[in-house]
């Protein structure tokens, strides 16, 4: 099997593979098909223009593709389109262990993928491990009548980036915590588009919900996060900001120790529409053994004592006043 960094030359087969959604294992969330299409080609054609990295393989009358970008505030990449034509066996494993290598080589620990159930199956067996499983939901699917904000709400201010980072590290376990590496840095790029509200109570943010980011055509991001201490705020919140957006239809994603979360938006009228796996696969970097060196130091002669004998206004030897 043939395995290389996409060039120029690859970028026929690099659209061919991007549109078959047949071939398809990894999509990345939230694009849609064109989108995520023009973009795999503009890799193969401009690989160093571009963030991240897209491999081909080819064998016979297998191929396929791997495309993986890096996190923005993390130590990790994440693969945004898996395709694979023919025989997947063949294929999967030396395009997933060329994307690993290559962060390997650069220092990356971790490899991240979000896929299906189906996909997952035959990722595992390439030392893929489930960290999560995230609902994608849609809706709502009726209006919204009443809806009041929960005391001490207010809008989120540009310092609330570490207080915010600090409720979502709350209700994260430790170990998807540790893993994925959850920074302040994330929540101090904020979208114009998008408009956020907090609680905050006896000095701690505990409740954040934010909407409006459009996320295609007629639909809209929405994202809720409440503390576990606080759980009766997720049902104020979102209901607020349903019946300020009348008629407009919303995508969420919630992932499945957000117990709370996901209860209020069943219960504003949003439906499951996909159920997604988070995967990881270590690098296993490994850290370079410093050569051993032995510093020469110069050598310093000792130096000479001269005693001196006699009391005061004794005489000093002549080699004694150099």
């Amino acid at each position: 099997m043939d395995v290389r960094l996409a060039r120029p030359t690859d970028a026929p087969l690099a659209l061919t593979l991007a549109l078959d959604d047949r071939a398809h294992l990894i999509r990345g969330a939230d694009e849609s098909a064109q989108h995520g299409a023009v973009c795999t080609v503009l890799r193969a054609l401009f690989p160093l223009a571009m963030r991240g990295r897209t491999w081909v393989a080819r064998g016979g009358e297998s191929c396929g593709l791997i495309e993986a970008v890096p996190r923005r505030y993390v130590i990790g990449w994440d693969i945004t389109c898996l395709a694979v034509r023919g025989d997947h066996e063949a294929v999967l494993a030396p395009l997933v262990e060329a994307a690993t290598d290559h962060l390997r080589n650069r220092g990356v620990p971790r490899l991240f993928a979000r896929c299906d159930d189906e996909a997952a199956t035959e990722l595992k067996p390439l030392a893929f491990h489930a960290l999560a499983r995230e609902y994608l939901l849609v809706g709502p699917d009726r209006p919204v009548l009443d809806a009041s904000l929960p005391d001490d709400s207010r809008y989120r201010m540009p310092q609330d980036a570490w207080p915010l980072h600090q409720l979502e590290s709350a209700v994260t376990p430790g170990q998807v915590r540790q893993l994925e590496g959850l920074t302040s840095q994330e929540w101090s790029h904020r979208v114009r588009s998008m408009s956020e509200i907090v609680v905050e109570r006896d000095g701690r943010v505990v409740g954040w919900i934010g909407w409006g980011q459009r996320a295609g055509p007629d639909l809209y991001q929405i994202g809720l996060l409440v503390h576990p201490a606080h759980r009766e705020l997720a049902s104020d919140l979102l209901r607020h900001a349903l019946k300020n957006n009348p008629g407009r239809r919303f995508v969420a994603r919630v992932r499945d120790y957000q117990q709370d979360v996901l209860g209020a938006f069943c219960e504003a009228g949003f439906t499951i529409q996909a159920e997604e796996v988070i995967l990881l696969r270590h690098a296993r970097v490994e850290v370079a053994p410093l050569p051993k060196r032995i510093l020469a130091l110069p050598h310093v002669p000792a130096p000479t004592v001269h005693i001196v004998h006699g009391g005061p206004g004794a005489r000093i030897p002549p080699a004694s006043r150099r």
